[in-house]
C-alpha cells in the first residue's frame, strides 16, 4: 500500500520518492568529479601562461556554451523528456571532456570548452524539472535543499582530489571527470524513473493556452527573478574564476585554495539540513533577502584579507548566506513553472547562472587587472546589498502570482498546487511556526 504524503509539518527524508534519492545519487557524483573548470583559470595563467584577462575570455567559452544548452536543454525536456535529456547532456559531456588536453592552442581549447558547455550545460534545467516533477510543492523546498547538500558534499571532496592531481598532472582532471560523468549517465539510465511523456509539436505548448518558449521570456515577473539572479550569480562565480587568481598573485598555493573550496562544503554539508529547519521560521523570499546581505559581508571582506586565516572567515561567512539563498530561489522560480512548460521555465531560471560563467570571467578579469581585486570584492558587496533591496521590493508581486495560480488551480481541482503549504501564495517576513515545511 503507498504511503499517504505529509502535506505539513517538517518533511522527512522517507516523504521524498525513491527515484528522488538516486537522482540525488547521480548529482553527488557528478559534482564530486567536477574538476576541470574551476581550476582551469590556474592552468591558463600558469601552464600556458596567458594573461588573467586572456584566460577569463577563453574559460567563458564554457560559459557560452552552457547559455545556449540550459534554454535547448529545457525545451528538450519538455519535448523529448527530462531523462533522456539528462543521460544524453552527461555522455556527450564525457566525450567532449575527456579530448581537450589532447589539443593545447587557446583558440582550440576556447571552442572544446564552449562545445563541453554546449552539452554539459543542459543537465540543470532538467534535474530541476525531474525534481519539480517527482516531488509535490509542499516537499519541494526540503528536496532542494538536499540537491543542493549533494552538491556541496561533491565540492568538499573534489577540490582537495582536483588540487592534489593538477599539481602533478592537469590532464587527469580531464580524464577523471569523464569517467564521473559516465557514472551518473548510468545511474540515471538504470535507477531515475521519467516523469514527464513529451507531447506532439504544438499540442504540448497549446493545450493549455501557452507554454512555449517565447512565452517563457514573456512572463515579466518570472524573467525579472531570472534577472536578479544573474546579477547574484555573477558574484557567486567569482568564488571559482576570481579568487584562486588573486590567492596566487598573493603567493598562495592550488592546494590553500582548494582547502577554502572544502571548508565551503564541508560547511555546507554539516549546516545545510540543520539551517533548513531553523530557516522555516522565516518566509523564503526574506530568507533569500538575508541571504543576499550575508552574502555582501562575505565577499567584501575578501576585500581586506591579509592572511589565509582572514579568507577562512570571509568564505565561512557567504556560505552562510549561500545555504539560504540558493534552495529558496530555486523553490521559487520551480513553483512559478507550469508542468506543461516546466523544462522551459527552469531552463530559463538556469540561463541566469549559464550567462553569468560566461560574463562573470570578463567583469572579474576585467576588473581585477585595471581596478584590482579589493575594488571586484568590495563591488560585489554592494551589488548583493542592492540586490536584497530590489528582491524585497518586488516579492510582492511573485507572491500574488503563486496566490493566483493556487486559486486557479483549487478551483479546477489540481491536485498539485492543494500540496502548497499555506502562507506560499503571499509574502510575510514574518516567522511561522517551526515545524512549517522547508518548501
Amino acid at each position: 500500500m503507498a504511503r499517504p504524503q505529509r502535506t505539513g509539518g517538517h518533511t522527512r527524508a522517507r516523504d521524498l520518492p525513491l527515484s528522488f534519492w538516486w537522482l540525488w545519487l547521480a548529482v553527488l557524483v557528478t559534482w564530486t568529479g567536477r574538476f576541470v573548470v574551476p581550476f582551469m583559470t590556474l592552468f591558463l595563467t600558469g601552464d600556458a601562461g596567458l594573461s588573467v584577462s586572456a584566460a577569463g575570455l577563453i574559460v567563458s567559452g564554457y560559459g557560452g556554451g552552457v547559455v545556449v544548452s540550459t534554454l535547448g536543454g529545457g525545451v528538450l525536456s519538455d519535448t523529448v523528456g527530462r531523462k533522456r535529456t539528462l543521460v544524453g547532456s552527461l555522455l556527450l559531456s564525457a566525450g567532449t571532456v575527456v579530448i581537450i588536453p589532447l589539443f593545447g592552442h587557446p583558440a582550440a581549447v576556447a571552442l572544446l570548452l564552449f562545445a563541453f558547455g554546449l552539452v554539459n550545460g543542459a543537465t540543470q534545467p532538467a534535474i530541476t524539472a525531474l525534481i519539480a516533477d517527482m516531488v509535490p510543492p509542499a516537499h519541494r523546498r526540503t528536496a532542494f535543499a538536499y540537491k543542493y547538500w549533494a552538491v556541496n558534499l561533491g565540492y568538499a571532496i573534489g577540490p582537495v582530489i582536483a588540487g592534489f592531481v593538477a599539481d602533478r598532472a592537469f590532464d587527469l582532471l580531464f580524464y577523471g571527470q569523464a569517467c564521473v560523468l559516465l557514472v551518473s549517465a548510468a545511474i540515471v539510465l538504470l535507477l531515475v524513473h521519467e516523469t514527464h511523456v513529451p507531447e506532439r509539436a504544438g499540442r504540448a505548448e497549446h493545450a493549455d493556452g501557452g507554454g512555449g518558449l517565447l512565452d517563457v521570456l514573456r512572463d515579466r515577473v518570472f524573467m525579472t527573478f531570472v534577472a536578479a539572479m544573474f546579477v547574484y550569480s555573477v558574484v557567486y562565480v567569482q568564488s571559482t574564476v576570481s579568487l584562486p587568481v588573486a590567492m596566487a598573485d598573493e603567493g598562495y598555493t592550488t592546494q590553500q585554495y582548494g582547502l577554502l573550496l572544502t571548508l565551503n562544503g564541508l560547511l555546507l554539508c554539516a549546516l545545510q539540513i540543520p539551517s533548513a529547519r531553523f530557516m522555516a521560521r522565516w518566509h523564503r523570499e526574506a530568507v533569500l533577502a538575508g541571504a543576499l546581505c550575508v552574502t555582501a559581508v562575505g565577499v567584501g571582506l575578501q576585500g581586506v584579507a591579509s592572511s589565509w586565516a582572514v579568507y577562512a572567515v570571509a568564505v565561512t561567512i557567504w556560505t552562510l548566506g549561500e545555504m539560504g539563498g540558493h534552495p529558496a530561489a530555486q523553490s521559487i522560480a520551480a513553483d512559478m513553472s507550469t508542468r506543461r512548460a516546466r523544462g522551459r521555465y527552469l531552463g530559463a531560471y538556469a540561463l541566469a547562472f549559464s550567462t553569468a560563467t560566461m560574463v562573470g570571467p570578463l567583469v572579474g578579469g576585467a576588473v581585477s587587472e585595471h581596478l584590482g581585486t579589493a575594488a571586484l570584492w568590495f563591488g560585489c558587496g554592494a551589488a548583493c546589498l542592492l540586490l536584497a533591496v530590489f528582491l524585497s521590493l518586488t516579492a510582492p508581486a511573485r507572491q500574488e502570482r503563486l496566490a493566483a495560480e493556487a486559486r486557479e488551480a483549487s478551483a479546477i481541482g489540481a491536485p498539485e498546487d492543494a500540496d502548497r503549504p499555506p502562507g506560499e501564495g503571499g509574502f510575510d517576513p514574518r516567522p511561522a511556526p517551526v515545524d512549517r515545511p522547508w518548501q
